[in-house]
């Protein structure tokens, strides 16, 4: 899913709801956030979220917007919330359908910090994971395996990190300090 995809589906599931007279809000991580919130992410597979409030009704209506857009099943899904750290570091992103109307979406996402311990806690050693580790590391100035390790270690206090991660961060911090065009 595109930027703009993800965009019309929540402005659809915002008016959805608001039509219901329900406010819905949806914490947005993953890939889904890091396309929202950066321009280095083009895509995304769905919307990786945690329901907080109006649970029910927002499933019911993620699925007739899957249906009217043609979504993939299960476009907006709870399944990678194993990954979520004890803080649950959202910040405020976005109301639906828009900011000046009564609204039935309001959407949190994980603040960069976050995003970056999440992506080091579950990533794999292909495709976006490690590009969006790179960028955001770049961008949070978080440059070297103990700036790393430590932001993993505060958001995921109780994890043991295996030499074998050790040595997946240090080559990640290899790639971080080559050249961003490389």
């Amino acid at each position: 899913m595109t930027k703009e995809q993800i965009q019309n589906a929540f402005q659809r599931l915002g008016q959805i709801l608001h039509e219901r007279q329900v406010m819905g809000e949806i914490a947005v991580f993953g890939g889904a956030a890091v396309v929202l919130g950066f321009d280095f992410h083009r895509a995304t597979q769905d919307v990786d979220s945690l329901i907080t409030e109006g649970h029910g009704q927002v499933i019911q209506a993620a699925r007739q917007v899957e249906r009217e857009q043609h979504l993939p099943s299960n476009w907006l899904n709870e399944q990678a919330t194993s990954y979520l750290s004890r803080h649950n570091d959202f910040s405020f992103f976005k109301m639906y359908p828009s900011e000046g109307h009564q609204s039935g979406l309001r959407v949190l996402m994980a603040k960069p910090e976050y995003l970056l311990a999440m992506k080091l806690l579950s990533f794999r050693l292909y495709g976006y994971d490690v590009e969006d580790i790179i960028h955001l590391a770049r961008l949070l100035n978080r440059t070297s395996e103990d700036d790393l390790l430590s932001l993993l270690k505060d958001y995921y206090p109780d994890e043991q990190v295996s030499p074998a991660r050790t040595i997946q961060i240090t080559n990640l911090v290899r790639q971080i300090h080559a050249s961003p065009n490389s």
